[in-house]
C-alpha cells in the first residue's frame, strides 16, 4: 500500500469519526504530519466525503456546476481552487430561497398506496428529476418533508426560472408553452397527475440572513419568509399554481435583467403584480405576484387601481378615498375579467344572476350613495352586498376579494357610533325634517323597528341633515387606531 493510500484511509477514518469536520482543519492536520510527498491530490479526494458528512443541504455544491453559489456560500481555501469550507451562521446577501408546496401530494400517495412502483417513480422524480431541473439553472434543490421543495440560487432570475420549470414539469399540459421554460417529465409522465404548485421566493436583502447550521440545515429569516409567502400563495390559490416574491426579489430580477436579459424578461414570459404589504406574525413584507399564465395577464390591466388603493390605505384616507378606490378596483376587476354568470345563492326568494355588469352597476350605486349623497350607512351596506356577491364568484380575483372583505370590515366598525351620532342630529333637526304628524310617528316608531327604519331612511336623505359629512369625518378621526388595515397571512 502506497503512502498516499495510507494517508487517504487515515484521513477518511478521522472524518468518519468526526475528529475532522472542516477542510481547513483537514489541511492543518496534514501539515503537522510533515510528509515528504505532495498531499494535494489526497486532500482533494477526501473533500467530497467531508461535504457528504457535514454540508447537508449543500453537499452537491461544487465550483464548476454552481459558480456563483460557490462564491457566495463557500470560504475557498487559498491553496485549493475547488475546495473550502461552507459559510455558517452568518449573513449571506446575494442568495435567493424558494419554498414550493405540491398540492394533492398526500391524496396521491393515499390513492397509490397499493401501487408501490408508482410511488417509487414519484419519489424518483422528486429526488432526481427536480435536482436535474435545478442544476441546469445553477440552483440547488432539495426535497423537504414529503411535499415541500426548497431551492437556493444565486440570482432571482435563476431561482424563478427553476420554480417555473418545476411547475411546468408537474403539469400534464405546459402552463408556459414557450420553450424558454422547459418541461421535464418525459420519464414520469405516465405516473404523474396534474399537480399544482405554490411557491414563495425571498432574498436579495443584505439585512436578511440565511443561516447554515453545523449539520448543513437551513434556517433564518430568508427561509421563514419564503415559507410564509408560500403559505400566502396557498391562501390565494388553494387549487392553482401561484408564485409570490418579495419586493427585493422583484427589484433584483429587474436589476439582473438590465445587465443581461434572460428569456423570461426579453420574451415577457413573466410579469409582476403588486400584491401590497402582508403581515406575517408581526413582520410586514411587501409582496409581488408573478404572472406567468396567459389566462391571468388581464389582471395587469388594473394594476394602477390596485396601486391607488394601496396608496390611500397607506395614508389612512378612510373619509372618502379608500371607499372610492376600492369600488374603482372592483369595477376594473369586473371590466377586465373574463365574463362570469353565477346564480346568487343568497337570493332564494328573488333569484338573480351575478354578472360582471351587475356588480359594476352596484359599485356605481355605492359610489353615488357615498360620494354624492353622503349616505354612508347605505353605501357601506351596499359594499357588504357587493362583497358577498364577489365571494360567490370563485373565478373572481381572490386578491381583490381579500381587500374588499378587509376594507368592508373596517367600515362596518364605524357604523354603530356613526348612526348613534346621526340619531342625535336627527333629533336636533327633527322639526326641519318631519311635519308634526310624522315627527310623532318617528318617535313612536322606535317601538316598531320596521317603520322606524323607513322613517330613519327618509330622515337620512333630508337636506336638513347638513352635518352628515362632518359627523362622518369626526367618527373616522376618532377611530384612526382601529382603522389601520393590514392584510394578515397565517396565524397572528
Amino acid at each position: 500500500m502506497s503512502a498516499e493510500t495510507r494517508l487517504f484511509y487515515q484521513l477518511c477514518q478521522k472524518c468518519l469519526c468526526r475528529e475532522l469536520a472542516t477542510f481547513s482543519s483537514l489541511v492543518e492536520y496534514v501539515r503537522t504530519l510533515k510528509l515528504s510527498f505532495d498531499t494535494h491530490r489526497v486532500l482533494a479526494q477526501v473533500f467530497p466525503l467531508l461535504k457528504e458528512l457535514h454540508w447537508g443541504f449543500f453537499k452537491e455544491l461544487d465550483r464548476s456546476g454552481y459558480t456563483r453559489l460557490w462564491k457566495e456560500l463557500v470560504l475557498a481555501h487559498a491553496d485549493f481552487a475547488n475546495a473550502g469550507d461552507l459559510k455558517r451562521n452568518i449573513s449571506i446577501s446575494n442568495i435567493f430561497v424558494a419554498m414550493l408546496d405540491i398540492h394533492g401530494y398526500t391524496r396521491f400517495c393515499q390513492e397509490s398506496r397499493a401501487n408501490l412502483s408508482r410511488l417509487r417513480k414519484l419519489d424518483e422524480f422528486l429526488h432526481d428529476g427536480i435536482k436535474k431541473i435545478a442544476r441546469k439553472n445553477s440552483v440547488i434543490a432539495n426535497r423537504e418533508r414529503g411535499d415541500e421543495i426548497v431551492l437556493v440560487g444565486a440570482t432571482a432570475t435563476n431561482t424563478l426560472q427553476t420554480a417555473l420549470e418545476i411547475i411546468n414539469s408537474f403539469s400534464r399540459r405546459s402552463i408556459i408553452k414557450d420553450k424558454a421554460v422547459e418541461r421535464n417529465r418525459d420519464d414520469y409522465s405516465i405516473i404523474l397527475p396534474d399537480f399544482k404548485i405554490t411557491a414563495g421566493i425571498a432574498g436579495g436583502n443584505l439585512s436578511a440572513p440565511l443561516i447554515i447550521t453545523e449539520s448543513g440545515l437551513l434556517s433564518g429569516f430568508l427561509l421563514n419568509t419564503a415559507a410564509r409567502l408560500q403559505s400566502r400563495a396557498n391562501e390565494l390559490a388553494p387549487r392553482e399554481s401561484k408564485i409570490l416574491v418579495t419586493k427585493n426579489v422583484y427589484a433584483s430580477f429587474l436589476k439582473e435583467n438590465k445587465i443581461a436579459k434572460s428569456d423570461l424578461y426579453a420574451k415577457k414570459i413573466v410579469s409582476f403584480l403588486n400584491n401590497g404589504p402582508v403581515v406575517f406574525k408581526g413582520t410586514k413584507i411587501y409582496v409581488y405576484e408573478t404572472i406567468f399564465k396567459k389566462a391571468e395577464k388581464y389582471r395587469l390591466s388594473y394594476d394602477k387601481a390596485l396601486e391607488a388603493l394601496y396608496s390611500s390605505l397607506d395614508q389612512g384616507l378612510w373619509n372618502h378615498k379608500i371607499f372610492v378606490d376600492l369600488l374603482n378596483l372592483i369595477t376594473a376587476g369586473c371590466e377586465y375579467a373574463p365574463g362570469f354568470s353565477v346564480q346568487n345563492g343568497r337570493a332564494a326568494e328573488n333569484p338573480e344572476t351575478i354578472t360582471n355588469q351587475s356588480v359594476k352597476q352596484l359599485c356605481a350605486q355605492a359610489a353615488q350613495l357615498f360620494a354624492k349623497d353622503e349616505n354612508y350607512v347605505d353605501a357601506v351596506a351596499l359594499l357588504g352586498e357587493i362583497t358577498a356577491r364577489l365571494n360567490q364568484v370563485p373565478a373572481f380575483d381572490p386578491l381583490i376579494r381579500n381587500y374588499a372583505e378587509a376594507v368592508l370590515g373596517r367600515y362596518v366598525l364605524l357604523m354603530e357610533p356613526f348612526e348613534q351620532l346621526l340619531e342625535i342630529e336627527i333629533e336636533k333637526k327633527i322639526d326641519h325634517i318631519f311635519t308634526e304628524k310624522y315627527k310623532i310617528a318617528y318617535r313612536n316608531s322606535k317601538k316598531s323597528l320596521a317603520t322606524y327604519e323607513k322613517l330613519k331612511h327618509y330622515a337620512l336623505e333630508s337636506k336638513a341633515l347638513s352635518q352628515k359629512k362632518m359627523i362622518w369625518n369626526s367618527i373616522i378621526q376618532g377611530s384612526k387606531e382601529n382603522l389601520v388595515l393590514e392584510i394578515y397571512s397565517g396565524k397572528k
